[in-house]
């Protein structure tokens, strides 16, 4: 990986005043799990990316819906082996979707990278993009790929121009790319996938302004999550909902009544019994859920 590159990135590095936090690895089944992979030597849960999860489960819960948020595991070190940190990203990200994914089949994902974090979120979707993996990317026709309902790359060190899922002046322009193969795979989420890369941003294009690196989520963390919360509505639920239980004046257990006085026996029927009492049913009255069913 270049100097220019590498010197980039970490201009994108929150200097930590407080001590760093864990990282989260798992949560509790909800509607929505947002995954996030962080930028070149940022803490995990840091201040410039953590906008977007509060902005979309803040959204998602004033409709109802539970939201929480994972974060993939991989070390960020500016002096590290670049390559071996993205191959350790990608692998943990889908280790720990695939578990999440088993756990809470009916939850919906929305993967969430910025800067380096892009790189390996691309990359879990598609596999290598610049550095030598054994992988493919997530399967979007079968689990755990079926379930991200939304995926969205910040300042993308693969992004590559004039894809339908572009946005931002940048959207034209590109810096490295990704392979052939590794794009067709990363188009197969083209519905459900969003790339923001402005004019000027060293990283996705070979602009010289950091500035426009660095103020993603501070100019379109709403529109993101707005984008984000419609591709959730969007998405087919995973899990069917339960079939309801008949009531009393269900039609099945009208029959069920009328055969059983039908067949009691006639000594039965000399006694004050309530099934010998013709009875009038009302008009069955079932509400069906739309949606899976929630989650603890």
């Amino acid at each position: 990986m270049s100097s220019i590159i590498r010197n980039a990135l970490a201009l994108s590095a929150v200097i930590a005043v407080a001590a760093a936090q864990a990282p989260k690895t798992d949560a509790p089944c909800a509607d929505v799990v947002i995954v996030m992979a962080r930028g070149n030597n940022a803490p995990y849960q840091d201040w410039r990316t953590f906008p977007f999860v509060d902005a979309t489960c803040g959204k998602l819960r004033a409709e109802g819906k539970t939201c929480d948020f994972i974060e993939v595991v991989f070390e960020t070190m500016m002096n590290g082996d670049f390559c071996t940190q993205i191959a350790t990203g990608v692998r943990n990200g889908q280790a720990e979707i695939t578990a999440f994914n088993k756990k809470c089949p009916c939850s919906h994902i929305i993967l969430n990278g910025f800067s380096q974090g892009a790189w390996i979120a691309g990359d879990i979707l598609a596999g290598p993009g610049g550095c030598s993996q054994i992988t493919t990317g997530l399967d979007n026709t079968s689990a755990p790929g079926n379930a991200i309902a939304a995926a969205l790359l910040w300042g993308d060190v693969m992004h590559v121009a004039n894809q339908p899922y572009n946005v931002l002046d940048g959207a034209d322009l590109q810096k490295d790319g990704r392979s052939a193969d590794s794009l067709a795979r990363l188009n197969r989420y083209s519905s459900v996938l969003r790339s923001y890369c402005a004019k000027g941003d060293p990283i996705c294009t070979r602009g010289d302004d950091v500035s426009k690196h660095l103020n993603y989520f501070e100019l379109y963390t709403d529109d993101a999550s707005t984008w984000a919360v419609g591709k959730i509505h969007d998405a087919a639920p995973l899990c069917a909902a339960p079939a309801p239980t008949p009531s009393a004046s269900s039609p099945v257990v009208a029959q069920s009544v009328a055969s059983a006085n039908a067949t009691a026996p006639s000594s039965l029927n000399s006694f004050s019994n309530p099934l010998s009492t013709p009875t009038t049913l009302g008009t069955p009255s079932v509400t069906a859920k739309s949606g899976p069913p929630d989650h603890p």
